[in-house]
C-alpha cells in the first residue's frame, strides 16, 4: 500500500521496489584468536577439573577478565562464542543446567587422540601442516603462508609464501583444493619420511570427494550403478527410497577425500584435527613466533621484504625449538586423557 500510493495513480508500470535484506553481521567482540580459544576452552574445562564446580557465564567472564583475554563481550556474546567453540547447555537430573562439549566434538576428539595415539606407538613420523596470514602494511595487504613441521622440524623444502589475492578479509579463501593439492605433491610427500600421519584441521579443501555420493533425487539407474560399483548387496528392483536407504547406511564406509587418495598413494595418511582445538596442533605456535618476530622487524612495509623476514625466522626455528613446543602439545594431549575429558 505503501508503494502504490508513492507511485500514485499516473498509470505507469514501473513496478514494485523490493528493499533490500539487511542481514545480521557477526559481531567483532565474538570472533577471538586461535589462542584465546583455546584459554577459553582450558577455563571451562578448569572449572570442572581442578574447582569441581559448574561454570556459570558470570564465573567465565570473570575467569576471563583475570586471564587478561582480549574479550570484551557481555554474556550474551559469551554465549554465542561457547556455542561457536562447541559448547552446549545440558539439563541434568536436578532440572540444573552445565555446560559441556557437544557429543560431535567429544566424539571426534576421542576418535583422534585414539588413532594419534596407535601412530606414536606404531613410530610412525607425525607431520603438522597449516597455513596463515600475515599483515605487511596498514592498508591490510597480506601474505599466505603454508608449511609444516613436526617434533623432528620443518619438512624440508615445504615453506609455500605468495601474497594474498582475497577481497573478502578471509586468507582461507586463498587456498582451494587445486592449491593446495599441487603444493603438497610437490613440496611435502617427496619430503617424507615413509609412513608420514599428516595432521590437517577441517578446511574445506582439505574434504573435497573423491567421488560423488548418490542423493535422495539421483535416478534409480544411477543409485543402482553406484551400488553395483562398489559391491554392495542390493535388489536392483527396490524402489529409489529403498536403494537410497541402503546408500546412506553405506556411505561413511566409502567415502573418501581426494587428499586422503593422494596421501595414500605415497604410502602415508591423514589425520584430521578435532574442531575447535588448535592447541594440538604446535605449528600454530610456530606462527606466533614468526608473525611476532617479523612485526617487531618490519620497518618497509613491503610485500618482499616481509617474505624475507619470515624466511630468515623459519631458517633459525630447529629441531629444539620445534621438540619443545611439541612437547608442550603432547602435555596438553596427556591431560584431556588423563582428566577424564578424553
Amino acid at each position: 500500500m505503501k508503494e502504490e500510493a508513492r507511485l500514485g495513480t499516473s498509470g505507469t508500470s514501473s513496478g514494485f521496489f523490493t528493499p533490500r535484506k539487511n542481514r545480521p553481521k557477526a559481531s567483532p567482540k565474538s570472533t577471538l584468536p586461535k589462542g584465546e580459544e583455546e584459554a577459553i576452552r582450558t577455563i571451562v574445562h578448569d572449572f570442572y577439573i581442578t574447582e569441581k564446580r559448574r561454570p556459570t557465564l558470570n564465573a567465565i567472564l570473570q575467569k576471563m577478565k583475570d586471564s587478561e583475554l582480549s574479550f570484551s563481550g557481555n554474556k550474551n556474546t559469551l554465549r554465542k562464542v561457547l556455542l561457536k567453540l562447541g559448547f552446549r547447555w545440558k539439563k541434568t537430573e536436578d532440572k540444573q543446567k552445565v555446560l559441556m562439549d557437544s557429543h560431535d566434538i567429544r566424539k571426534k576428539r576421542i576418535e583422534y587422540l585414539k588413532n594419534l595415539i596407535r601412530y606414536k606407538k606404531e613410530g610412525r613420523n607425525i607431520v603438522y601442516i597449516d597455513e596463515t596470514a600475515a599483515k605487511t602494511d596498514s592498508k591490510g595487504k597480506r601474505l599466505i603462508i603454508v608449511h609444516a613441521g613436526g617434533k623432528s622440524g620443518f619438512v624440508p623444502n615445504a615453506l609455500l609464501i605468495f601474497p594474498s589475492g582475497s577481497k573478502s578479509g578471509d586468507y582461507h579463501h586463498d587456498m582451494n583444493y587445486e592449491n593446495f593439492s599441487k603444493w603438497l605433491e610437490t613440496q611435502v610427500l617427496p619430503n617424507l619420511p615413509p609412513r608420514s600421519v599428516l595432521v590437517v584441521d577441517n578446511a574445506s579443501y582439505h574434504n573435497v570427494k573423491l567421488l560423488q555420493m548418490p542423493v535422495s533425487s539421483t535416478r534409480k539407474e544411477e543409485m543402482i550403478r553406484w551400488l553395483q560399483d562398489k559391491n554392495i548387496k542390493h535388489d536392483p528392483s527396490l524402489t529409489k527410497p529403498e536403494l537410497y536407504e541402503i546408500i546412506k547406511q553405506n556411505k561413511s564406509k566409502n567415502i573418501t577425500n581426494k587428499i586422503d587418495h593422494l596421501v595414500e598413494q605415497y604410502g602415508h595418511v591423514i589425520l584430521k584435527l578435532p574442531p575447535y582445538h588448535p592447541e594440538f596442533n604446535p605449528i600454530e605456535k610456530i606462527w606466533a613466533l614468526v608473525k611476532n618476530w617479523v612485526a617487531s622487524r618490519n620497518v618497509t612495509f613491503k610485500l618482499n621484504d616481509v617474505a624475507n623476514l619470515a624466511r630468515e625466522k623459519f631458517e633459525a626455528i630447529g629441531v629444539a625449538e620445534w621438540s619443545k613446543i611439541c612437547e608442550h602439545v603432547e602435555k596438553t594431549e596427556n591431560e584431556y586423557i588423563e582428566k577424564s575429558i578424553f
